[in-house]
């Protein structure tokens, strides 16, 4: 059990193609999440890693809109999966290969889309993806439930203040036991941390991959408080942040802060919310 250790950040410095920018328009990481392994990475045919260990971010590869191959091996098998990722002028995409539910069972690649629209100032946007061998789970933000019953293969998105969240992972609706974390989850003002739960708990290798992507901002600094989006579609949580109530600070609270210290943070489930389950596009080898 992965318990009380910091997610590791991996920031994407890896291979990228040498197409022309002009015919490149698509930016692609590949996200190596199986934990345990080290696979072989092709994009079109063409190896742009032979050894990527787990937790290994590839790219960003430059990639000309229209249809590509991406096929993963695990070295020395033929164990491996293939999956086509259509792309788009100006696409910002993830591409994991991980465990399915059954770790027994061939990896899978899901695709993510990356939300790189603005954010107000001194805030960040947090995406959290399940690609684990594990069943459906609750994220927790100081034990507090933020993401209820995400399913393997989804993602959801939130915008929050920039600050440190101790976060954690326990089977829906329960109270564990807990399968990750409780870990120190740093998410960065003006950008994108996307968060992705690799591993298998019931071979002890439960752990996170943590990538930060700049955004660009927008208005006065006011922090937002809204649940921006996700397609995971559960009936999600919102938070509400309030400011430090001394008139002379500008520095906005953590949730951890809010809760323990403060008593700023309030969790409301949205429980007349329509579900909406669009998982990432996943391909088995």
């Amino acid at each position: 059990m992965f318990v009380g250790a910091a997610a590791s950040l991996a920031v994407a410095a890896g291979p990228s193609s040498a197409l022309p920018e002009a015919t490149a328009p698509a930016s692609v990481y590949v996200v190596q999440g199986v934990a345990g392994s080290t696979v072989s990475v092709s994009v079109d045919g063409s190896v742009v890693d032979a050894h990527a260990a787990a937790k290994k971010i590839i790219g960003p590869l430059r990639l000309a809109p229209g249809s590509h191959t991406i096929t993963v091996k695990l070295p020395g098998t033929a164990q491996g999966v293939t999956s086509t990722v259509k792309v788009a002028r100006g696409t910002n995409l993830d591409v994991v290969v991980h465990r399915q539910v059954d770790p027994a069972a061939t990896p899978v690649i899901t695709s993510y889309q990356n939300n790189l629209g603005a954010v107000a100032k001194g805030s960040g946007r947090l995406a959290v993806a399940h690609v684990a061998a594990v069943g459906p789970a609750d994220v927790r933000v100081n034990r507090k439930v933020l993401f209820a019953n995400i399913a393997s293969g989804e993602v959801l998105t939130l915008t929050v203040p920039a600050g440190t969240y101790p976060v954690d992972i326990v089977p829906t609706a329960t109270t564990g036991p807990v399968v990750l974390g409780p870990v120190d989850l740093p998410v960065a003002a003006d950008a994108l941390t996307r968060v992705f739960a690799i591993g298998v708990a019931s071979q002890g290798t439960m752990d996170a991959i943590v990538q930060v992507l700049p955004l660009p901002t927008r208005g006065n600094g006011v922090t937002p408080a809204r649940v921006e989006s996700g397609n995971g579609g559960q009936a999600v949580a919102l938070i509400e942040q309030a400011r430090a109530r001394d008139a002379g600070s500008s520095q906005t609270s953590t949730l951890a802060a809010a809760a323990g210290a403060l008593g700023l943070l309030t969790v409301l489930v949205s429980v007349g919310v329509r579900r909406r389950r669009q998982r990432g596009a996943s391909t088995t080898g």
